[in-house]
């Protein structure tokens, strides 16, 4: 009867389907409208589908007898658990510096367990290697979506303006491009990966062509650093792997040397200003991100511990007048409108915002768990037959998440957002992919 109980469930509940609806929500989950909001706490569109897929999923492990804690995916986010306990830890800190945002912080943390959870429930929806298939081009089919709308709003405009304008589109969440950018990357890497394995096809030159053009109307500096730097970092591995040491030295500088020419030229033509701006420290957004680099040191200099979850943006702490008095003193050729003494600016870089909020134990714990996660993923990647198709999805999760780690030089860590529901969700699909591979061999072995 159990048995019977839970073919019907997923019949009628499809967890592939959930997942896919789930991870549809999350593209354009900061466009919806939430459903309930009390105080701080909202509940969106995207928390009903992640409850049901959640029951569904819960229901699974109770009828199967399945340990929650015994499943691979627990042994890949195993190494940055105790990163997300100190996190939730540091709330206590919110509320010594700036009591007034703790149910701020506490409902931010929230938000962060959902998406660890999110991504859970992928791995838990993924029973067969098709629906591992269906997951991941879900996300490329809902990325390639999102871009195809910055298209068609761009195409709306003159020429004149598709060049030196940036274009996100319906789902690219923000009119400047900056999630469509980081979408348009993904499409690059998918296809990357495709060239590597030799598995070129119409619909990968097509999704590359889509990934290039989106990537040019978003005119995202982070987005297009990102892909450079990632193809430079392929590049890297691929040379260790097929030259000799003296070669790959030579080869390793010439790449490098090409690829930082290559972002400059670029960034000189679609950002002029913004990179003037930063080399003379005269002006312009990116020498407004130098200031909140600095300004972010000097917070966990004064704060060496941490100053809380979510604390750093706030008026106590980034508006805080002795900190920006020392800005000025450091910058003094910007005027008070680049400081934050009158508005509040995020750190706009997770590893600054990690190093000021969470503080040097913070901070190392997330290093520990991400050089962690990384020698899991290389051995599992040299594992995998080259032949097989699991080997392709798994370099494309692992690539992308390369690409988001340098990707999140431009932005903090929020649960709940596109960049973080992907994380989790292509860590997840890797431990899917190991435990298949441990099934595989199991069955060879018999």
């Amino acid at each position: 009867m159990d048995k019977i109980r839970i073919v019907l469930l997923c019949n009628i509940f499809r967890p592939t389907a959930l997942a896919s609806l789930m991870l549809g929500l999350a593209f354009i989950n900061r466009v919806l409208p939430p459903l309930i909001e009390v105080g701080e706490f909202t509940i969106r569109y995207i928390d009903i589908a992640t409850a049901l897929l959640a029951w569904v999923a819960f229901w699974k492990l109770y009828v199967q007898r399945i340990s929650f804690f015994q499943d691979k995916w627990w042994v890949f986010f195993r190494p940055l658990i105790p990163f997300f306990i100190y996190a939730g830890l540091s709330i206590g800190l919110v509320q010594i510096y700036v009591p007034d945002v703790i149910w701020a912080s506490v409902a931010s943390y929230i938000r962060l367990v959902i998406t660890i959870l999110m991504g859970w429930l992928i791995y838990m929806s993924i029973e067969k290697e098709y629906d591992l298939e269906l997951i991941v081009k879900s996300i490329l089919i809902f990325a390639t979506i999102s871009i195809i709308f910055g298209i068609w709003q761009a195409f709306s405009e003159s020429l004149e303006r598709i060049l030196i304008d940036r274009y996100g589109g319906f789902l690219g969440i923000n009119n400047f491009g900056f999630v469509s950018g980081l979408l348009s990357g993904l499409l690059i890497v998918w296809s990357i990966v495709a060239f590597i394995y030799n598995t070129i096809s119409l619909s990968s030159i097509i999704t590359l062509f889509i990934g290039v053009f989106g990537l040019f109307l978003s005119k995202s500096a982070t987005s297009i650093m990102a892909v450079i730097a990632t193809i430079l970092f392929l590049g890297i591995v691929l040379i260790r792997a097929k030259f000799s040491k003296k070669m790959q030295i030579v080869a390793s500088i010439s790449v490098l040397i090409a690829g930082i020419g290559l972002l400059i030229g670029i960034l000189r033509v679609i950002r002029s200003s913004d990179l003037i701006g930063l080399l003379t420290l005269s002006g312009g957004s990116w020498a407004q991100r130098l200031i909140l680099a600095y300004a972010a040191l000097q917070i966990f200099f004064n704060h060496p511990l941490g100053v809380g979850w979510q604390a750093s943006k706030t008026k106590a702490i980034i508006g805080d007048p002795n900190l920006n008095k020392t800005l000025m003193e450091t910058f003094p050729q910007f005027h008070r409108g680049y400081f934050f003494v009158d508005y509040q600016l995020s750190l706009h870089n997770m590893y600054l915002q990690i190093l000021a909020e969470l503080g040097i134990i913070g901070f190392l714990l997330f290093i520990y768990g991400i050089a962690q996660i990384a020698k899991m993923l290389i051995a599992l990647t040299n594992k995998i037959s080259a032949r097989s198709q699991l080997k392709r999805y798994a370099m494309f999760c692992a690539i992308s998440l390369v690409y988001l780690l340098i990707w999140w030089n431009s932005r903090v860590l929020f649960g709940g957002h596109i960049e973080s529901v992907l994380a989790v969700s292509f860590l997840s699909i890797i431990a899917k992919i190991g435990q298949f591979e441990d099934r595989n061999k199991t069955q060879k072995s018999i």
